[in-house]
């Protein structure tokens, strides 16, 4: 299957305002930075860059992804659904069989944890989840073809998502791992990972 994985990034100084409490600006915006540098070292682990979409508003995210042989798409919009639905229309136009968002703010990913994901993927007409520590929130999202569902990320997106593939009759899968499961939304999050 021709998987491509897809990383919308807001830019750095902007992320994880929730965090302004326990981090400084500048503190925050590095933490912001190596967080996505650390995901986008897995995906190329994983897929060849050349299958790799970061999709963004801030230049210094593109001359990342540019150098990690990314792929950047410039985000028209300003919300993350909207960015995932321009980035898997462009995969799909390049004859993606499916495609994998994965979110920035997972420290502890591991190519363990992407592989999960591909390897519960078996056949077309799939949607794989993986959802938050408190299986509200989707942090990896496989959907296979591309487009299959809308992106609904927000509050209980998993469930939401769940919703979504069974509506389109697609099989769906989840997949509960730390790596994917821990990520830095709150303060409380932080000092977990910290």
């Amino acid at each position: 299957m021709s998987v491509w994985i897809i990383i919308p990034v807001r830019p750095f100084g902007e992320g994880k305002s929730r965090l302004a409490d326990v981090l400084p600006p500048a503190e925050r915006e590095a933490f912001n930075r190596r967080m996505f540098a650390h995901v986008l070292g897995i995906a190329t682990a994983v897929v060849p860059p050349a299958r790799i979409l970061v999709v963004s508003r801030a230049a210094e995210v593109r001359d990342l992804a540019k150098a990690a042989g990314a792929i950047f798409l410039e985000e028209y919009g300003h919300t993350l659904n909207a960015a995932l639905a321009q980035a898997a229309a462009y995969a799909r136009e390049r004859g993606a069989a499916a495609v994998l968002s994965l979110s920035t703010d997972l420290p502890l990913l591991e190519t363990d944890d992407v592989l999960a994901m591909l390897d519960a993927a078996k056949g077309a007409s799939v949607c794989v989840i993986a959802p938050d520590h408190a299986d509200l929130g989707t942090n990896a999202l496989l959907v296979s073809p591309p487009a299959a569902i809308p992106y609904l990320y927000g509050e209980n997106s998993a469930s939401a998502h769940r919703q979504a593939a069974e509506e389109a009759h697609l099989w769906v899968a989840f997949v509960r791992r730390p790596g994917l499961q821990r990520d830095v939304d709150t303060e409380e999050d932080f000092r977990a990972f910290a």
